[in-house]
């Protein structure tokens, strides 16, 4: 074989073909790219590339790569490819190694490198200086240009990490105008929220789910808060044309077919709840989606104040309806919150039961008690409601029961379900205690025998706190010598708890 420097001459135009092929395939911004280049020109310029042979008839060059074990690269000049022994199916650093190699033979690596390096730079700073809305979009999304590895979807450390540094580099391109600024950071959130997006979602489904729901709502309150901001700024003929980009770029993120519409339809209510808001703009709003779903026709009904006609929801999407619904009553549209919510009723259970997790179905259950508190239900609406609400309802059925004057079903339902005496409290108990005191002795007598199994002085306290209540509920029923018989009894059969004995004298219960 001749040498390598006669061969790099001979086969001049290939070698520049292959250089050509890597300077169009990898890019500096890309860590990735930028690593292998590195990692492949530190093989060459320390020897740990070896030529072995080149068969001129079949246009082959065999080479080795000494990396942490050695490995055989082979080079088919006349098809232009590359093949190696290293597990990477695509381009790596040894089959790089072997053709920046044969490339220095013939020019210089080191402005090669530096000009591939350069090459984004330039390109970069030529966005930064033509202000469009193209430009800001491209801008913005070449910071997200490298792949998202799969471990950061299992781990929301990683993709907090990941996330934050990568939106701090598209910040880094933000205008120096402070009129600007704020709009510049609305386009790098959102344009960033739909990078990730499908890393989000897939998070959602793993063990980490509650930290990539936290940061979604922690990222819509950063939404909201530049929104306002930007409400509140004149509008310049300059500025119109990114204001309409935002709107295509917020319409095409809500549209897009997938199972996570709920979460980009509160986006798009977002922009339009707090930044799009001249009947002008949600006139039209509408007419820009190609198969709009019936949420979005119900969203806008609401804006404009437009008779709203949910029909039939399914039972999945009810968790954006009681959205819907929270949006009615704020707008004042009574015969929108009145529509929605009898529609969303015959799917309540399975929208808290099915769709949440357990830590938000106490606060969903309030939601939806204080929004059907101002329609017009009928007590059989009332009691299907309750019994869909499970054990999480008990708050609101009882203060149902307590503004109905169901004192003993009151009483019965707290019987039923065990309720402590702090949450019988917060339910209406004083309350029962004042209108029907002969309700609440059975509660009492439960609530004071339980502190007396403690076996304790302290739980023999709390036992007379509440034989207490017992006796003022005793005094305004009329029943003073049942109480007298009761605690009589109560003494003899506990005669040998001698410091309960004392509480209860202490306590001037008889």
């Amino acid at each position: 074989m001749a040498t390598v420097l006669s061969l790099a001459k001979q086969y001049e135009d290939t070698i520049h073909n292959y250089m050509a092929a890597i300077d169009k395939s990898l890019h500096p911004t890309r860590a990735l790219d930028e690593e292998m280049v590195r990692k492949a020109v530190f093989l060459v310029r320390h020897d740990g590339v070896q030529i072995h042979s080149f068969n001129e008839e079949r246009l082959l060059l065999e080479a080795s790569v000494k990396d942490a074990h050695s490995v055989k690269v082979v080079l088919n000049f006349g098809k232009l490819t590359a093949v190696c022994a290293c597990p990477q199916e695509k381009t790596c650093r040894h089959r790089l190694a072997v053709i920046f190699s044969l490339y220095q033979k013939i020019d210089s690596l080191s402005e090669w490198v530096a000009k591939w390096r350069d090459k984004e730079n330039e390109k970069l700073s030529t966005l930064t200086n033509k202000r469009s809305p193209d430009q800001w979009e491209a801008l913005i999304r070449s910071t997200w240009r490298e792949p998202i590895n799969d471990y950061v979807t299992r781990n929301y450390f990683y993709f907090e990490q990941l996330y934050e540094g990568r939106l701090k580099n598209a910040l880094s391109f933000m205008p120096l105008e402070r009129e600007w600024k704020t709009l510049y950071k609305t386009y790098a959130h959102l344009i960033s929220l739909t990078e990730v997006w499908e890393t989000f979602s897939a998070g959602t489904k793993e063990v980490h789910h509650s930290f990539f729901k936290t940061w979604f709502a922690d990222e819509l309150h950063a939404l909201r808060d530049m929104l306002g901001q930007l409400r509140g700024l004149h509008r310049t003929f300059e500025s119109d044309a990114f204001f309409t980009h935002l709107r295509e770029l917020v319409r095409e993120f809500a549209e897009t077919n997938d199972d996570s519409f709920s979460e980009r339809f509160e986006i798009y209510q977002l922009f339009w709840t707090e930044l799009f808001i001249s009947r002008r703009e949600r006139l039209s709003g509408l007419e820009e989606f190609r198969r709009p779903d019936e949420r979005v026709k119900a969203f806008f009904a609401l804006l404009l104040g437009n008779e709203v006609s949910p029909g039939n929801i399914t039972p999945g999407a009810a968790a954006d309806w009681v959205k819907l619904a929270v949006l009615a009553e704020e707008e004042g549209h009574q015969q929108g919150l009145s529509a929605i919510l009898m529609a969303i009723k015959p799917h309540v259970r399975t929208f808290l039961f099915d769709g949440l997790f357990t830590q938000y179905r106490h606060h969903y259950v309030r939601v939806l008690s204080r929004l059907y508190s101002l329609i017009d239900l009928t007590e059989d609406d009332w009691e299907d409601l309750f019994t869909q609400f499970g054990h999480y309802g008990l708050p609101a059925y009882s203060a149902y029961l307590v503004e109905k004057g169901m004192y003993k079903q009151w009483a019965e339902l707290h019987q039923l379900h065990n309720s402590p005496l702090y949450f019988a409290e917060e339910c209406g108990l004083k309350e029962v205690h004042n209108a029907a005191p002969d309700f609440a002795l059975p509660l009492y007598h439960r609530y004071a025998l339980q502190h007396l199994e403690e076996r304790s002085r302290t739980s023999y306290k709390q036992a007379v706190r509440v034989w207490k209540k017992m006796k003022a509920a005793c005094k305004k029923s009329g029943q003073l010598p049942f109480w007298n018989d009761y605690m009589n009894e109560i003494q003899h059969r506990y005669k040998r708890l001698r410091a309960l004995q004392e509480e209860i004298e202490k306590g001037k219960l008889l």
